[in-house]
């Protein structure tokens, strides 16, 4: 094994050598808002009920007045079409009041020469929503032609170091993530070179991490408390625990069908805890806003640069452009 760069580490081999147990335990819990969900259609509720209002009012007056007029035909006519009509309403807003929440966490093992190792979670979330909503379809339709799935992968490494490989005693180091601290949930302007290492004893007093945004980014549970706006207008706030049902290894020929190399994720640890002073280490991807980028690009190419989108109106006749594009889209 090199001494001057991290190795992977197969998942089975490090189980048959020291157990599940270290990386369930190490496992961050993590809380995340029921609050979290996608664009709800409220104007398709608002029509349901004032349909619905209309429909009574329709009713009504044709038993007052049916001794004047009353056409059974045209009755029974009106009838079917606004009950069918205020069901596609209602279905299209149940089908739109999705709750964005996590799903399972995969796990990668790293080694440097047997002495540190780096644990790496990728909490899995059934989906991310913009706050535009025009670019929350979009990027729908990115997601779907490009990646062919709309989960959003994050992740967070934990570093330890091995103190006595036949007791199999390892010591937490501390969490490396990135950091949205003090950002508002909704804020467009996410910021991805935000990575932030701390030590483990920041989880004392089940300081757990807390989602900082809707791109998914951590914070920790004391920030949130600070941070009186978000803590309630989010919550509730649920606590989400790993065991060995939700925790999976990520293999490479998993990363190839889930088209890792478009979701610009670097796997390897991004820290040397070996050379000390972790706190002081920084690191920044290239790649962070490439799914971002494309997605801006295809709004300049398809809609120009001089025009400001925001409500699905805006983009409502191009959805099929958008569609072709992200498909015969090449990188």
């Amino acid at each position: 094994m090199s001494r001057s760069e991290w190795t992977k580490v197969d998942f089975q081999q490090f189980i048959n050598e020291f157990g599940n147990e270290i990386i369930i335990h190490n496992a961050p819990t993590i809380l995340y808002s029921k609050r979290d969900k996608e664009h709800e259609a409220y104007s398709s509720l608002i029509a349901f009920f004032f349909l619905t209002g209309g429909l009574f009012i329709y009713i009504a007056l044709s038993y007052f007045l049916a001794a004047l007029f009353f056409n059974l035909t045209l009755f029974i006519i009106t009838l079917a079409l606004a009950i069918i009509t205020d069901a596609i309403l209602i279905i299209i807003y149940i089908k739109s009041n999705v709750y964005i929440r996590p799903l399972e966490s995969w796990v990668e093992i790293y080694a440097w020469n047997y002495e540190f190792f780096c644990l790496i979670y990728y909490p899995v979330f059934s989906g991310k929503c913009f706050p535009n909503k025009a670019k929350n379809v979009i990027f729908k339709l990115f997601q779907e032609g490009v990646l062919n799935s709309k989960i959003d992968i994050t992740q967070i490494e934990i570093y330890l170091k091995l103190i006595d490989r036949n007791r199999k005693d390892f010591e937490n180091l501390g969490y490396f993530f990135q950091y949205g601290k003090g950002r508002p949930f909704n804020d467009e302007q996410i910021h991805r070179n935000c990575w932030k290492f701390f030590p483990y004893k920041r989880t004392e007093n089940d300081n757990f991490l807390a989602i900082a945004n809707w791109d998914h980014q951590y914070e920790w549970r004391d920030d949130l408390e600070f941070d009186f706006d978000k803590l309630h207008e989010y919550a509730p706030w649920v606590i989400q625990r790993w065991n060995e049902i939700n925790l999976k290894p990520l293999t490479e020929e998993y990363k190839e069908k889930i088209y890792w190399n478009l979701r610009y994720i670097e796997s390897k640890p991004k820290l040397k805890p070996w050379e000390g002073n972790l706190e002081n280490q920084a690191y920044k991807n290239p790649n962070a806003y490439k799914d971002i980028d494309t997605v801006n690009n295809a709004i300049i190419k398809i809609i120009g640069d001089d025009k400001h989108i925001k409500k699905i109106k805006d983009i409502r006749k191009d959805l099929s452009i958008f569609k072709s594009y992200f498909r015969d889209l090449t990188f």
